[in-house]
């Protein structure tokens, strides 16, 4: 059934172009005429007339732009197994090829709850990828770690999260900051050259009312502003941030999808925010929205919820260069790709389905933006993918034995 709704899609590839180049003339050939004219418009779109650096780097004329994201060869995949009996982070090393294989584990200092987060952002990585940062919500603290030059870690602090179950925790320079979701509120943390975790007089503010369903908490690319989406209340909360880095209480903004869960920014001049909208769960329903948002916590809508005809798209993880955004739709075993414009309006170009009862979650690209890793929370598996043009995903292997509750997902 999910093949046969999403099809008409691949044909057209993105539903707002489709629109804009569709013939409505009944004749046949000219029906096949306006599909070939929609593809060919849709492909000029996306590469942007060859000014696509997410598009270019994985072409043969890319290696302009695949220098400035490569980095060191290989890279690194971090989980955490929210296990109640001991929270472990577990750490893959990622080959030439984007594919995984097991490094080590590290206990965490605290524990998981042994039950699903839903959540974005349980595991984090700072922007130098010095250090690893992960929620323990079993026993309401947040841990830093040390990252070494092989991928490994070593447990640097661990802290009370200033909260009841944390889910999400997120970092800018030395501010750390966590939401906790059994007690609707934020709390800020300073972070010194030893990865000690020391709270900031003042950061504790309130989400917007009680049980609000908090997904992910995430700072804005300047550093200036908080961000938390919350499920229950259809809203998308912002945080100002003073001088000594203490959030000012939040501003709470209505989501124009219903219910907002996980996001990413398009890193890129204007920062758009992609936010998925997972509609209560409801059947082949979901979509996802970009907003325009600033350093003083604004966002507006720049066209809409963009439906993807899945369901329950949850998680989202944005390229290197902001051009695509990747969200997994766990109701629908699959994983939909948008087209970022560079006025930030999103198009819908691709989906791929995963096997059968996966139910995909957790989802990041990794550091040299060649590769696409995601949990799936069913077959406890990370699924690995190769980048392909357009905004394709190409399957190339898979990590089994997974703990039962893994979450959160970082790369670098």
């Amino acid at each position: 059934m999910l093949t046969k709704k999403i099809n008409p899609i691949m044909g057209g590839i993105a539903i707002a172009v489709v629109l804009a180049f569709a013939s409505c003339n009944k004749d046949l050939d000219k029906k096949q005429a306006s599909a070939t004219q929609s593809k060919t418009a849709l492909k000029d779109m996306i590469s942007e007339n060859g000014s696509n650096p997410d598009e270019a780097m994985i072409s043969e004329n890319g290696s302009a732009f695949a220098s400035a994201t490569d980095g060191k060869p290989g890279g690194h995949v971090y989980t955490e197994s929210n296990d109640a009996s001991g929270n472990k982070i577990l750490v893959y090393n990622q080959h030439a090829d984007g594919t995984l294989s097991w490094s080590s584990s590290v206990s965490s200092g605290g524990t998981g709850n042994g039950a699903g987060l839903g959540s974005q952002g349980a595991v984090v990585l700072d922007q130098q990828h010095k250090w690893l940062y992960a929620v323990n919500a079993g026993d309401n603290s947040v841990s830093s770690f040390w990252i070494h030059d092989d991928g490994s870690l070593t447990l640097a602090d661990t802290e009370n999260s200033g909260g009841k179950l944390p889910v999400s925790v997120c970092v800018y320079n030395n501010l750390l900051y966590v939401v906790n979701s059994g007690s609707d509120n934020i709390c800020g943390f300073k972070v010194d050259a030893n990865g000690m975790l020391t709270k900031i007089n003042g950061s504790s503010q309130s989400l917007s009312g009680t049980g609000v369903g908090p997904a992910q908490i995430a700072f804005h690319p300047d550093g200036n502003v908080l961000y938390v989406t919350e499920k229950n209340t259809n809203k998308i909360s912002s945080f100002k941030l003073n001088g000594q880095g203490a959030a000012n209480p939040g501003t709470f903004n209505s989501s124009v999808g219903m219910t907002p869960f996980g996001f990413d920014f398009a890193y890129n001049n204007n920062n758009f925010l992609i936010v998925s909208d997972a509609a209560g769960g409801a059947v082949n329903a979901g979509a996802c929205t970009s907003y325009w948002s600033d350093g003083s916590g604004n966002t507006n809508a720049i066209n809409g919820a963009v439906p993807n005809y899945q369901s329950a798209p949850c998680w989202v993880a944005a390229t290197h260069y902001g051009r695509f955004a990747f969200v997994t739709n766990t109701g629908s075993n699959s994983i939909s790709s948008y087209y970022v414009s560079p006025v930030g309006a999103l198009y819908l170009v691709f989906f791929t389905v995963t096997s059968a009862g996966e139910a995909p979650i957790d989802i990041t690209v990794s550091g040299n933006n060649r590769f696409v890793y995601n949990i799936n929370s069913m077959s406890h598996t990370i699924t690995e993918y190769k980048r392909g043009s357009l905004g394709t995903l190409n399957h190339i292997g898979k990590i089994s034995n997974l703990p039962f509750y893994a979450s959160g997902l970082a790369a670098y």
